[in-house]
């Protein structure tokens, strides 16, 4: 029996879609339930707040009765049994890659965001009628009929297939016998050769690591805005939201890099997974410690692809590694929050963060980068270059694809056991220094093996580090695509004091007060009002100027407003912490260093397809 859905939206610059909902014949009361959140983005967005009007009616026509028992769910009671529709409207007005949007120019579709399920019924077949405005048209993964109605196997592929809907521009190609599409929306001139040219590279270099493709068709969804930024996976699809400033120049290395880490998931994430991700739960919390190897492996493995395509060079990979390196080591969460801990509460912290974020908290998808990377040239350098990662994500991809069910938690056959079955010995230090505990990651030792060195290269004081450090731009969530959560760095001047700080209408305040640094030790807080610097009125410039000159020991005199008090405080300067790092070669490395380098980062350029 297939559940039967018709979507429609007569006038989309209301943001209003209309959905239909035909449930075939059933005993008893039928129980329609909207999802709180989406796979791939681990925070509860209570999508059953855009829904209204809801109206059931029997097979007759005539309604019948309905009565919501939770947030998620409408009960409706119906007899005698028989088969029932179901009519509701669902507000789109977020333009995300975790929500729908509509207006007068496109549809975009978020199944989890718009699409209730039927209890019971979740496993059953699925047909989709998308009704358009006159001339637009439908970009989508599901498979698609002769009548134009659209298919899905079960509600899970439902809503794990996202749907555009408009005057999208489309760019097709086929590779390895396999269809291949963008679907673009917004203004920003797109070059489209060099965008499929690339593409095609990461698809090849993806396709070369794990033995082919594991889909029949595939969809690209690119939606172009002034600013933003997003990226959401699935198995057979990609959402992306990027700036225009991404399309060209230097700024789109963000794109293509975007494109590498949603299409890698297409292994590591929907079919590579921890067993709590699937089959999910839509309305509650499904709890993982391993999404730093969802998002860690996949934001590391973005790097290598690059560089495996040709897209980017041996120096740019370890300039960003650098980068990535400096902003960790300059972030006191680190010491607090373990990966493991990180994952779990990803639900109540990592999408939600505040001015203590940069001192309680670390990436999933930061430090899980720089952790898959330092477990990769651990089992470069034991096993002479003979095994790495690569071989990890193998074995996993052979024992797992076949059954579509997720590698377990922790124990056999979980990432631990898997990483020692390649590596030819146990790793339980490795993972209990790095993912179960807070241990300072030893990039000297893991560096060494590659006959590199981390140098540092200036010192420019304290940064909070939240997130990768090429990704600047914020998605309108506050969320950074790649690494989550990014508070804004502060200034080298600023970084000197500990603090961030923001300046408007003559005022001058404190946002962040970072662990450990004079601003930190002078008690300052966050929401103080600085007023004055060594008897200077505070500005940014002048609170820069005065950090800037001082040195270790000195003390500079902050008069700070606090909640209608005033107060003085004295803040003790420190020895500038935060260095940018870079990664050399080391002079005296060995063969068997060397030979792991270049294992590690020179890999043939493969084909684009």
């Amino acid at each position: 029996m297939a559940v039967e859905y018709i979507l429609s939206m007569p006038e989309p610059h209301t943001h209003l879609f209309h959905v239909e909902v035909r449930v075939p014949s059933s005993d008893g009361p039928v129980e329609l339930v909207m999802p709180s959140w989406t796979p791939g983005s681990y925070l509860m967005r209570e999508f059953p707040r855009n829904v209204q009007d809801f109206e059931a009616h029997d097979a007759s026509g005539l309604r019948v009765d309905w009565r919501k028992v939770d947030k998620n769910s409408w009960r409706i009671s119906i007899d005698p049994a028989g088969a029932l529709t179901v009519r509701y409207r669902v507000y789109a007005n977020e333009l995300t890659v975790r929500t729908s949007h509509l207006d007068a120019s496109h549809g975009y579709v978020n199944g989890a965001s718009v699409f209730m399920f039927v209890r019971g019924m979740e496993r059953e077949p699925v047909r989709l009628r998308v009704v358009t405005p006159p001339g637009w048209r439908i970009a989508t993964s599901l498979r698609e009929e002769d009548d134009g109605e659209l298919l899905a196997e079960d509600y899970d592929e439902l809503v794990d297939c996202p749907i555009e809907i408009g005057e999208h521009r489309t760019l097709v190609w086929e590779q390895e016998g396999i269809p291949h599409r963008y679907a673009i929306w917004g203004s920003g001139e797109v070059y489209e050769e060099q965008l499929i040219s690339d593409t095609r590279r990461v698809v090849s270099v993806c396709s070369e690591l794990f033995g082919g493709l594991p889909y029949d068709r595939y969809l690209f969804i690119l939606h172009v805005a002034p600013d933003g930024r997003g990226g959401l996976e699935h198995r057979t699809s990609s959402s992306l939201l990027v700036s225009r400033s991404s399309l060209e120049g230097e700024e789109y290395e963000k794109l293509i890099s975007l494109v590498a880490h949603e299409f890698f998931h297409v292994w590591v994430g929907k079919r590579i997974r921890p067993e709590p991700l699937g089959p999910f739960d839509y309305c509650r919390e499904n709890y993982t410690r391993n999404l730093w190897v969802v998002e860690g492996f996949t934001t590391y493995y973005t790097e290598l692809i690059l560089l495996r395509a040709g897209l980017m060079s041996r120096e740019r990979f370890l300039e960003r590694l650098g980068d990535s390196i400096a902003r960790h080591e300059a972030l006191p969460g680190r010491l607090h929050q373990s990966l493991e801990d990180s994952s779990f509460d990803t639900w109540i912290k990592f999408y939600r963060p505040d001015a203590h974020t940069p001192n309680s908290q670390v990436s999933y998808y930061h430090k899980g980068w720089l952790v898959a990377m330092a477990l990769d040239l651990e089992i470069r350098r034991a096993s002479a270059g003979a095994r790495s990662l690569d071989d990890v994500l193998r074995v996993l991809w052979a024992r797992w694809r076949e059954r579509d069910v997720g590698f377990p938690e922790d124990g056999p056959g979980g990432i631990q056991s898997v990483a020692e079955e390649v590596y030819g010995g146990s790793l339980d230090g490795f993972f209990e220094r790095y993912v179960r505990g807070v241990a300072e990651i030893d990039f000297d030792e893991h560096l060494a093996a590659a006959g590199l060195a981390l140098v540092e290269d200036g010192v420019t004081g304290r940064d909070d580090g939240e997130g990768a450090p090429q990704e600047s731009s914020i998605d309108p969530s506050g969320v950074n695509a790649r690494s989550g959560p990014r508070l804004p760095a502060p200034g080298p001047h600023e970084a000197r004091l500990g603090v961030r700080l923001t300046e408007g209408g003559g005022r001058l305040k404190v946002t962040h007060v970072l662990e450990g640094t004079p601003a930190h030790g002078a008690g300052v807080n966050v929401g103080d009002e600085i007023l004055a610097v060594d008897g200077q009125k505070a500005t940014i410039a002048s609170v820069g100027t005065r950090s800037s000159r001082a040195t270790e020991g000195d003390e500079l005199r902050l008069v700070l407003l606090r909640r209608d008090r005033l107060l003085e405080v004295v803040a003790r300067m420190q020895a500038p912490v935060r260095r940018r790092a870079r990664i050399l070669p080391m002079d005296d490395a060995d063969a068997p260093a060397i030979h792991v380098r270049k294992g590690w980062l020179e890999v043939a350029t493969p084909s684009n397809g």
